[in-house]
């Protein structure tokens, strides 16, 4: 167990006047101390190589390399850095992929300065999470994949239901799972969530 003197993070988002508050509330805290941020995927990578922090905060949706590749690589080359996903949802697939791929925990984008310092806490408290590469590989099944690609090109569902010669209601049941899958809200999101999960190539 790290004590509450030394804990040291990264914070990993795209959104500048997201990491400045985090960062104020960070530093008004005791026993915390931000040691780098990040802006993509690849930045928070190479900022937990080059500063080994107790604890990633990691937002789900940033551009670069997918999130399951981020946690993925820096348990990989940093075991000990606990990874915490800082989420405006809680998807329950999305969350067990995450968790698979060896995240330690989540808190919310909303949450209080205590709450987020608490979770911080009880991140590093975390045995070794235990990774599952079996789960890791994808959030999609290989048909929701091809849905999603059909979708980011652009097509209706008619135009899916032909090219995959399935029925619009299969295609529609499929929209759902996926919609459910990713945490979307609209087609446009659902793209965005799916190339941030590298679940389709960016359109």
């Amino acid at each position: 167990m790290t004590s509450a003197a030394s804990v040291t993070v990264v914070i990993a988002d795209d959104h500048e006047l997201f990491r400045d508050g985090l960062r104020a509330m960070l530093t008004a805290a005791d026993g915390v101390r931000v040691v780098g941020e990040a802006a993509t995927h690849d930045q928070a990578y190479e900022r937990v190589l080059a500063t080994r922090p107790d604890v990633l905060l990691l937002d789900v949706e940033m551009p670069g390399i997918p999130v399951l590749s981020t946690i993925s690589r820096v348990r990989a080359e940093a075991p000990a850095t606990r990874i915490l996903i800082v989420t405006m949802h809680r998807d329950r697939v999305l969350a067990n992929h995450l968790r698979a791929a060896g995240a330690a925990g989540f808190v919310s984008k909303s949450a209080p300065a205590s709450e987020l310092v608490d979770a911080i806490h009880a991140a590093i408290d975390v045995p070794d999470p235990i990774r599952r590469p079996e789960l890791v590989a994808s959030v999609l099944s290989l048909r929701e994949k091809e849905v999603m690609r059909l979708i980011a090109q652009g097509l209706s569902n008619d135009e899916i239901g032909r090219s995959l010669s399935i029925s619009v209601g299969t295609v529609k049941r499929h929209n759902t799972n996926i919609f459910s899958k990713l945490g979307a809200t609209s087609r446009t999101d659902a793209v965005r969530k799916a190339s941030r999960l590298g679940e389709i190539q960016s359109p």
